[in-house]
């Protein structure tokens, strides 16, 4: 069993499935992030959290700009992002985590 493929194939269902459009865009934006597309996994976390604040979408901002980005300004963004993410409501499935 690939489990990368296998958590791809989840990724791309439940986005499929998705009940919200802002739930649709964090799933969106976790299979840019797995496919190396980590800008474009950023834009999907912003555009996500313009239409609601969630947990999930806060989680993928904060570890995309992680991946991207390992100055000192963008490790404090990241602490401020995951501090935004715990004010936030969650569906507690934890996408792509």
């Amino acid at each position: 069993l690939n489990c990368q493929k296998a958590a791809m194939r989840s990724l791309r269902l439940a986005r499929n499935n998705s009940s919200s459009e802002h739930e649709r865009l964090v799933y969106e934006g976790w299979i840019l992030y797995d496919t190396g597309y980590r800008e474009e996994a950023l834009a999907k976390a912003e555009e996500s959290i313009s239409i609601q604040r969630s947990f999930e979408a806060f989680f993928l901002k904060a570890y995309a700009l992680a991946d991207t980005n390992l100055d000192p300004v963008s490790s404090s963004t990241v602490i401020q992002l995951l501090e935004e993410a715990l004010k936030c409501p969650s569906d507690g499935l934890r996408k792509g985590q």
